[in-house]
């Protein structure tokens, strides 16, 4: 699988990655179906065209040696092979809030199933940790970091102590701790009531 991900990778880089035009790079190893290198602000995207299904890859996803291009491209492979680039699978992704979280989750889980049936270890490991470092805030509709990483490390059945991720329930000031109403990503700056008004401190 790696090899056929390092052959689109290397068409990619050879044809010249700079340029904005659209280019086929090959077919994802995963599911078979073509990858367009073109401009994208999602970074990636699963879609159909006239030619049938189709990735849509940024250059950034491909020229990007930091993250898990594995995972990205398995993911997109997920949204095909989950139903949800079918015009259904689309319709109910803009009638139900929390549909996009359900579809984002469930491409998660199928691409780390995939991963994990390859072996690709440092790419989950990759991808679980940069999931979880974005936190456990929901961005828009979309589901946080956490839940995300969760997702993959069960998905794909690879142990990982998630505490140092975990919300903090407390908020640390210089005059002791109070609980938080809501938890808060560790680390993140909250305050404390007291008689003579909030004092400032730190998510523990």
């Amino acid at each position: 699988m790696a090899g056929k991900l390092a052959w689109i990778v290397l068409f990619f880089l050879l044809a010249g990655g700079a340029q904005a035009q659209a280019m086929f790079a090959g077919w994802d190893a995963f599911c078979g179906i073509r990858v367009i290198v073109t401009p994208n602000p999602q970074m990636a995207s699963a879609a159909m065209d006239a030619q049938g299904p189709v990735i849509y890859a940024d250059p950034g996803i491909m020229a990007n040696w930091t993250m898990s291009r594995v995972f990205t491209l398995a993911h997109e492979c997920g949204h095909h092979r989950s139903g949800h680039v079918t015009p259904q699978g689309m319709w109910f992704r803009t009638q139900q809030f929390w549909a996009t979280r359900a579809q984002e989750l469930e491409a998660d889980c199928w691409a780390a199933a995939a991963l994990s049936q390859t072996r690709e270890y440092a790419d989950l490991n990759r991808t679980i940790h940069q999931f979880a470092s974005q936190g456990p805030l929901m961005q828009g509709n979309y589901p946080s970091g956490l839940e995300r990483a969760q997702t993959v490390a069960r998905c794909a059945g690879v142990p990982f102590d998630f505490t140092p991720y975990l919300p903090a329930s407390a908020c640390a000031t210089p005059i002791g701790a109070c609980h938080l109403a809501a938890p808060l990503p560790r680390n993140a700056a909250c305050f404390c009531p007291s008689p003579t008004g909030p004092v400032n401190g730190v998510a523990r």
